[in-house]
């Protein structure tokens, strides 16, 4: 019994001890002083990023990722082996100027290819524990821009309402020329992805709209925001490597569900609803802003503004007789009853 506690001690401190990559080394920013960076974990992957200060010829400046006190690092296996470039996603099974993992501070600082001063650098590796990492650096002449949030309305939608997702840019009116916002939503966990590019911005403010019906009743929908100088994500092998900035709600992500809109609740005293030949009458509609008169396989077939009346009438001349869902809408708040025309 005893070396079965052992072992299983030994299992769970070394489970313990497996981190990712946490900080990012380098002396790029100013070619003299030796930075060390705090990587910003995005979920698949973390990142940082520096602005040069000053031209820096090929092979001079370095890199190299590591946890803690460099025991574990993500660097080349030898010296003096340069990154091959900028602006691609390098694969340490076939380079060897990459991120692959060393224990016991092995491994050597990388080289750099030019560092132009002026320029902005985003550095972003794989969260692979005790693997090689893939990784990327990427080189713009221009800050990325940053998101400051994004949000859904209406807030909990249905599958009669057109859905609006807002993207606010933090402190930009517009992406930098070259720059792309985009979109990545999923149904299945990212396993497959739909990208949209969002390019109304206006006032640092842009957004998409997604029609009614278009996603079915019970479905959840995550998404992020991206931001890359890649005017097609498909296209590539893994687009976190090409990403500038995730707006990904602190790595939780963004989600919103669209539910039917045929629960029912029969109780609606409060607006004295009577059905009668070619009209359902809402005799008090005071406080309401619409009505909305929905078929039972979701279409929407009248919606009437109340704009403070009294009393309103949802004519139902050329509508095959059946149950049909009454909305009542005031603000943020629906009531839904079931009518029949007949």
């Amino acid at each position: 019994m005893k070396k079965i506690y052992t072992f299983c001690l030994t299992l769970f401190a070394g489970a313990a001890f497996a981190q990712v990559p946490t900080n990012f080394g380098s002396n790029a920013e100013d070619g003299i002083s030796y930075q060390q960076y705090n990587l910003i974990d995005h979920g698949a992957v973390s990142s940082v990023r520096f602005q040069a200060q000053n031209t820096i010829t090929e092979g001079d400046g370095t890199w190299e990722f590591y946890t803690g006190d460099y025991m574990n690092n993500w660097r080349p296996y030898t010296a003096d082996d340069t990154l091959s470039g900028f602006d691609a996603m390098i694969d340490p099974s076939a380079e060897t100027a990459s991120a692959r993992y060393n224990s016991a501070y092995g491994g050597q600082t990388g080289k750099l290819p030019a560092i132009q001063a002026g320029y902005y650098y985003t550095c972003i590796v794989g969260n692979n524990t005790t693997a090689d990492n893939f990784m990327s650096i990427i080189e713009t002449d221009f800050d990325p821009v940053v998101i400051d949030t994004s949000y859904v309305t209406p807030t909990n939608p249905t599958t009669a309402d057109n859905i609006t997702i807002t993207v606010e840019l933090n402190g930009a009116l517009m992406p930098n020329v070259g720059e792309h916002v985009f979109i990545r939503s999923s149904i299945d966990g990212y396993a497959s992805s739909i990208f949209t590019e969002v390019v109304n911005f206006s006032n640092g403010v842009g957004s998409i709209s997604i029609p009614a019906g278009t996603v079915p009743a019970g479905t959840t929908v995550n998404y992020y925001v991206l931001v890359t100088e890649e005017a097609d994500p498909t296209s590539l092998d893994n687009v976190d490597f090409y990403t500038l900035f995730f707006g990904n709600n602190n790595g939780d992500n963004y989600e919103f569900t669209v539910t039917s809109i045929t629960g029912i609740e029969e109780v609606v005293a409060e607006y004295d609803i009577v059905v009668l030949d070619n009209t359902v009458q809402v005799r008090n509609a005071e406080g309401l802003s619409s009505v909305e008169l929905i078929v039972m396989d979701g279409r929407l077939v009248r919606s009437i503004a109340a704009n403070g009346v009294n009393s309103l009438n949802v004519h139902t001349d050329g509508l095959a007789e059946g149950a049909y869902v009454l909305n009542l809408i005031s603000g943020e708040k629906r009531v839904s009853t079931k009518v029949a025309i007949r």
